[in-house]
């Protein structure tokens, strides 16, 4: 079976629970720390994908650790991943729910490339500009690419408005080139 197709079903099965808890923020926030520990700590996702490691090693483990950090749900969650040896679905069921979260908050995920880094106000100016241009809530990503030149490329979705020096660079030599 597809591991795609598993990871959305668990993170389905967490958003009803969830949900019929009252405690969809919160799980939220906790997937969030998880999917970021998981893809910054190589030592984390390595005893994750040990298969020596034995399932009840790792769910003692991870409850030492996260066990005061994270709602009793989550915790819960986990170990029955680990019980049913899908711990390495982790980071994809921790994407998978935060995007469920998202849909069903009404947020979109806008990712912004720069060619020189956004200060604080440019980020909150950007952000309600996008908010009343989108009618919706918005989560920002911005990263910096100096290859850019100048501008920036602005992602929504599955569009994409590319205002870079780069790009305009390009476009002028294909054209001077024909």
């Amino acid at each position: 079976m597809n591991q795609s197709i598993i990871s959305i079903r668990y993170a389905k099965a967490l958003m009803m629970v969830g949900n019929e808890n009252r405690c969809l923020d919160a799980l939220k926030t906790d997937f969030e720390l998880l999917g970021f520990t998981v893809g910054e700590n190589d030592v984390f996702k390595k005893v994750l994908d040990n298969p020596v490691i034995k399932p009840q090693q790792k769910r003692k483990a991870l409850t030492e650790l996260l066990e005061k950090r994270i709602h009793p749900l989550t915790l819960n969650f986990i170990n029955l991943i680990i019980r049913n040896r899908r711990e390495f679905l982790l980071p994809d069921v921790a994407r998978d729910f935060i995007d469920l979260y998202e849909k069903s908050k009404g947020i979109k995920r806008v990712r912004v490339v720069s060619a020189a880094r956004m200060d604080d106000a440019d980020k909150q100016q950007l952000r309600q500009q996008l908010n009343v241009l989108l009618h919706t809530d918005i989560h920002m990503i911005t990263e910096d690419n100096p290859n850019l030149i100048g501008g920036f490329i602005l992602r929504v979705d599955d569009q994409q408005y590319d205002a870079s020096l780069l790009s305009a660079l390009k476009r002028m030599q294909k054209t001077l080139s024909v």
